[in-house]
């Protein structure tokens, strides 16, 4: 494996382009001076927000827009009247339904963005989202809006990041097998890449193992300065910690099947260990939202 001391370097210059246009849409929520412009703002925002994340939910509307769940309904409902939004019903969202792109939403959406946005079109709504990551996909969008949106206790603006990129739009701007998938990229306000993952359940050493040195990949490539992760509960955490501990001393002294090198050089994992970040300020918030 190779040595990282520079990646920081190297990800500074090359990784605003990596991203370009997407770090560069603005997504912050800013209501209008009235009800009218208010409601053409939602509109629009609701529209880019289903393009980039491929579907939106009632609860996480009504968290953005500082509405009631009913009104989040009747805001969706009412694009779905457009025939740009199509309503999918589903047990595996805590609201019973999700919300993604008609084919008139999507061209709709690529004139508010000015990006190419992916639609395609299935015989039953259903299939236009993926069942199996949907939770997942609803938490991660709420993560990584709210982010953007974090306030402090007083109400002062504290934003975690300025920008954001979703998992589709990653996937789709990276498909070689070479690049490693994460659950989105944000630039901080300082200019610092991260990648974001949402961590849910417990994952066994083997596995922690994969996905360390998949983001000790991503940093040597420089596609992201360092990892945040969020998660839902703290013993979670502790059980990724606890291996994290173990791999980091273990990594040095296995080595690769192909190179017969160690996996992790001691600065490779010293590094990789200042580079991953835990982010326990949400813990409450997403239990609360999402497993209650």
């Amino acid at each position: 494996m190779t040595s990282h001391s520079n990646a920081k370097d190297k990800s500074v210059a090359n990784l605003p382009l990596r991203y370009d246009p997407f770090l560069n849409f603005d997504m912050q929520y800013r209501p209008g001076v009235n009800n009218n412009k208010t409601g053409k703002i939602r509109r629009e925002f609701t529209m880019k927000l289903v393009a980039r994340f491929g579907l939106i939910s009632p609860s996480n509307i009504a968290w953005l827009y500082g509405i009631s769940h009913r009104q989040s309904l009747e805001h969706l409902n009412k694009l779905v009247q457009e025939q740009l939004l199509c309503l999918v019903t589903t047990h595996r969202s805590h609201d019973g339904r999700v919300y993604t792109l008609t084919y008139s939403g999507a061209k709709y959406a690529e004139e508010l963005l000015n990006v190419a946005v992916y639609y395609r079109a299935k015989e039953h709504p259903a299939l236009q989202v993926n069942q199996n990551t949907l939770m997942h996909d609803l938490i991660m969008q709420f993560v990584l809006l709210k982010g953007i949106h974090h306030h402090k206790p007083n109400g002062e603006p504290n934003p975690l990041w300025c920008a954001m990129m979703t998992e589709p739009e990653f996937k789709r701007r990276f498909t070689h097998s070479s690049v490693r998938n994460v659950d989105g990229i944000v630039r901080e306000v300082d200019g610092t890449i991260c990648a974001v993952e949402m961590e849910h359940s417990f994952k066994t050493k083997a596995a922690r193992q994969t996905i360390l040195l998949k983001w000790h990949d991503g940093i040597g490539q420089g596609y992201y300065d360092k990892v945040m992760l969020f998660s839902q509960s703290l013993h979670i955490f502790s059980d990724i910690k606890r291996l994290h501990e173990q791999l980091y001393e273990e990594l040095t002294t296995r080595p690769d099947k192909k190179t017969r090198q160690p996996l992790l050089t001691a600065q490779d994992a010293a590094s990789l260990k200042q580079r991953i970040i835990y982010r326990t300020l949400l813990c409450d918030e997403l239990t609360e939202r999402f497993y209650r």
